[in-house]
């Protein structure tokens, strides 16, 4: 599963370095249009699966249902393998979607298994290394995907079928798990209708959106942001890319040792600090922007961590509400895709302040749910 979301990265950043660095045109569309088009169409799949999603890693064993997804992730990079061999946009387009219907499939099995594996007293380590575990991975994926797209396309396509095979063959180490059959099968509105009685955690999930949103758009401009604003070479993107993601888990990790602070303390922490560095990347000089990136990057990754795990005291109930975070992630991604467009294409904001007004909705989002992150 962690395999999956270096693939995962690989290909989207492949594609937004190939076409705001490369120039890989598409019916003349724009750089930052394209840029923001791939990160709706990669997110969409988590709004209209998700019940099924939810569903399925209920009723289906757990090991029979990663094999067909794994099968189809190798599908999928022999598809972004001819797409990159012949820099075709609009095929790599299409498998970048694909990976995001396969991703949404996996993503409530991924935090359904945790609490079925590991102790109670053990969910917080165990998210702090799942967390850290899928930002290395999207770390390499990254670094991978920005330089080699660049460099060394053909080890690009080659590496990502031998990713596919081994996430594949690594389904193995998971135990036999029986899957739930009594598990009722009902409509993603009535899901909807059950997450929302439970107040303390609607919140976490609409916190953990707003951080997704916000770490989208990073990832989808900073290249732009290096390139255009603090004015470095392309070759300086995939190291850029690296450590904003390091940023993201060295705030997880920091998490785990800060576990007796008050779980909204740790939440109002984190944004507080996202704001900070969002106000130092507001320079064209690269080493302070380079700083206040991996300070923002930091804060987002410690306000995460006591969300999911709020996620996961009921173990029965883990499926559903990775499922309807999912959803919610998906619309603030897709909200947020959109207003970077509206934003930066039409009211013509420059990135840095737009990454700062995020930043600031990021904390005031986290402020008015404070009281119903104290309830559990």
């Amino acid at each position: 599963m962690v395999v999956g979301a270096a693939n995962d990265n690989m290909v989207k950043t492949a594609f937004v370095v190939a076409v705001s660095v490369l120039n890989w045109e598409l019916l003349g569309i724009t750089p930052i249009m394209l840029a923001n088009l791939a990160a709706l169409c990669f997110i969409a799949p988590f709004i209209f699966l998700a019940g099924y999603a939810a569903y399925f890693a209920q009723t289906i064993r757990p090991r029979f249902w990663l094999t067909l997804l794994k099968l189809f992730e190798i599908v999928l990079a022999l598809i972004a393998a001819v797409a990159i061999s012949t820099e075709t946009v609009w095929l790599l387009l299409f498998s970048l979607c694909g990976f995001g219907i396969q991703s949404a499939l996996v993503g409530p099995l991924k935090y359904a298994l945790i609490p079925r594996l590991v102790d109670q007293q053990d969910l917080l380590p165990a998210n702090a290394w799942m967390e850290s575990g899928t930002f290395v991975a999207i770390l390499i994926g990254t670094l991978i995907g920005a330089d080699w797209i660049i460099e060394a396309p053909i080890n690009l396509t080659l590496l990502l079928l031998v990713l596919a095979c081994a996430g594949l063959f690594s389904i193995g180490l998971i135990p036999k798990l029986p899957a739930n059959t009594k598990t009722p099968k009902i409509r993603f509105t009535e899901l909807v209708h059950k997450q929302r009685l439970d107040t303390a955690s609607m919140s976490a999930m609409w916190c953990i959106s707003g951080f997704w949103a916000v770490g989208s758009v990073w990832l989808t401009h900073l290249p732009l942001l290096a390139v255009d604003v603090w004015l470095v070479s392309s070759r300086s993107v995939g190291t850029l890319l690296g450590q904003f993601v390091m940023g993201i888990t060295a705030g997880a990790l920091l998490g785990v040792f800060c576990k007796r602070i008050a779980r909204d303390a740790r939440v109002l922490i984190g944004a507080s600090v996202l704001v900070i560095g969002s106000l130092l990347i507001q320079t064209t000089d690269y080493q302070n922007g380079q700083i206040g990136m991996f300070i923002a990057a930091l804060g987002g990754g410690f306000l995460a961590l006591p969300l999911y795990t709020m996620l996961q005291d009921d173990s029965l109930r883990v499926a559903e509400r990775i499922a309807v975070n999912n959803v919610a992630n998906a619309l603030l991604i897709m909200l947020a895709a959109g207003a970077s467009m509206l934003a930066l294409s039409i009211l013509k904001l420059t990135l840095p302040i737009w990454l700062l007004i995020l930043a600031i909705g990021q904390l005031f989002l986290c402020l008015y749910h404070r009281g119903n992150l104290r309830i559990r």
